[in-house]
């Protein structure tokens, strides 16, 4: 993995290396069992026992706050709580993908306390379809000699076929793990990730 920097923030970032983007799309998919679709009350209880999550591969240590739960459970497209169970899991065993530091964006709000963003990536399969899984990773600022708290800020849920598709025409929030449509949801972080073989 090499490390470059991003001029607009004076900051390192994590980019991604042509090796490191192939593993991750051809990463093998855990096979998970679906179960009933829970509440929101149950969703949250459940997910109380996972903290806290350690990735396998690099050893960051993440929190899963209750409010991610609340949000992601909201969203349309993909029953999150239908594999709810399987979370911390995919997470332990999911890849780096990207790193990027908490800028200034115009029409954006801005989080003081963040350092950085971390994107890791899995792929499962629920017996009926195959997935990649996006968890998005909010590092607070931390006192000097100290190592700030790392939270999932967030997923995304989206169906391997839409990248070997090469279907780039969607504008779906990165942050929904999928969408009620016709359409299938298209992760367009993970797309921009997956272009970069393209670029490099």
């Amino acid at each position: 993995m090499k490390k470059g920097v991003q001029k607009e923030a004076g900051d390192r970032v994590l980019l991604p290396t042509t090796t490191q983007v192939i593993e991750i799309k051809n990463l093998v998919s855990k096979r998970i069992t679906v179960s009933e679709t829970k509440s929101k009350k149950e969703t949250e209880k459940l997910a109380q026992s996972f903290n806290p999550v350690k990735n396998k591969i690099d050893g960051r240590v993440a929190e899963i706050p209750n409010n991610t739960i609340g949000k992601i459970y909201g969203h349309q497209g993909y029953d999150i709580t239908q594999i709810i169970e399987h979370i911390p899991t995919l997470f332990e065993t999911s890849m780096l993908g990207w790193s990027e530091p908490e800028i200034q964006r115009e029409g954006k709000k801005y989080h003081p306390n963040i350092k950085e963003y971390h994107h890791y990536i899995n792929k499962f399969f629920d017996g009926t379809g195959e997935y990649f899984i996006r968890f998005t990773l909010s590092e607070e600022k931390a006192k000097p000699g100290k190592i700030g708290k790392n939270k999932i800020h967030s997923t995304a849920i989206s169906c391997t076929t839409v990248y070997k598709n090469g279907d780039g025409s969607q504008r779906i929030r990165g942050i929904d793990p999928g969408e009620a449509s016709s359409s299938p949801f298209l992760d367009l972080r993970l797309a921009e990730f997956f272009n970069f073989v393209k670029q490099d």
